[in-house]
């Protein structure tokens, strides 16, 4: 399926949406990176490829730039269409609620906790899968040998 989205910038770009899932932990590309505006056309020089640069960069970029990107949504659709991670975006949502009450100082640290924690919800879901995968390739490898 492919989908149209409107950039920072008013850009159209398409995007392929697959079925097969994205890792919402890996870097991407810098032409899919989140890059910090400040208003249409006035980059601030910050850019992430990731969830935890997006992380680092909410913690130092000017709160001019937080505001312009959560007032337009533009942190929830590049979580939820590039990193894949709708659960995350969905929760970013849920500031947009109060978001009145909010000062950009509030909002800065309220997504910078939402993406930490689940960045380590995330890192947690990897590890059973490992250690599965090995209890799983040690069990047939010792099948094997009674077998021959």
């Amino acid at each position: 399926m492919i989908m149209f989205i409107e950039s920072t910038l008013g850009v159209n770009f398409m995007i392929k949406l697959c079925n097969e899932n994205k890792d919402p932990l890996r870097v991407v590309s810098h032409s899919q990176g989140f890059h910090f505006y400040t208003a249409v056309g006035d980059y601030c020089g910050v850019s992430a490829h990731s969830l935890e640069e997006f992380a680092d960069a909410l913690q130092y970029v000017c709160s001019e730039a937080i505001v312009f990107h959560f007032e337009r949504g533009d942190f929830q659709k590049w979580i939820r269409y590039i990193i894949g991670d709708n659960e995350l975006a969905k929760r970013i949502d849920d500031i947009r609620i109060c978001e009145r009450h909010l000062m950009a100082e509030g909002c800065r640290k309220e997504i910078v906790e939402l993406v930490r924690v689940r960045m380590l919800q995330l890192e947690a879901q990897r590890i059973p899968l490992c250690l599965g995968k090995q209890k799983y390739e040690a069990k047939f490898t010792s099948a094997k040998q009674q077998t021959q």
